[in-house]
């Protein structure tokens, strides 16, 4: 192996590292204040009508995304990768409801079903994203492969 080659992995693997902290920590940062947002008690009149599940769809587009995006720094990943994600983010949205009885908070079946419907768009817009970057670097590849054949 040459050095330089060598120096080439480590500042790529160095640019993971760094990719895959910042992530991570977002990540972190963005669960806590997400758990500390449901569990505070609301100030009355704060939200009328039923326009939390808005709040409910966003926030939990943004955790998946954030989620997905965190194993997306690891590389390609099965289709049971967006899955198993998909099934943490339920479970957790139970809990999050249920947890929020102890805070003098209702928990809601629609809302859990709006965690749901987020956490859906989350996952599946970073993986549709991740899917056309892909897919352009495939047909990059594919016609620097045919101009090079051109030319010889």
């Amino acid at each position: 192996m040459t050095g330089g080659s060598t120096l080439g992995s480590r500042s790529a693997r160095c640019r993971l590292n760094v990719t895959t902290f910042v992530v991570a920590t977002a990540l972190v940062v963005y669960w806590i204040s997400l758990f500390y947002g449901t569990h505070m008690p609301l100030p009355p009149g704060l939200l009328p009508g039923h326009s939390d599940k808005v709040i409910h769809f966003t926030s939990y587009a943004g955790l998946a995304a954030l989620l997905m995006s965190l194993r997306a720094t690891r590389g390609i990943y099965p289709w049971s990768s967006v899955l198993a994600r998909g099934f943490i983010l339920a479970v957790y949205g139970v809990f999050d409801e249920l947890t929020q009885l102890f805070v003098n908070r209702s928990a809601d079946f629609y809302d859990w079903c709006a965690d749901l419907v987020g956490s859906t768009a989350g996952l599946a817009s970073v993986t549709f994203v991740l899917w056309c970057l892909r897919r352009s670097d495939r047909s990059a590849e594919f016609h620097a492969t045919i101009s090079d054949g051109a030319s010889s």
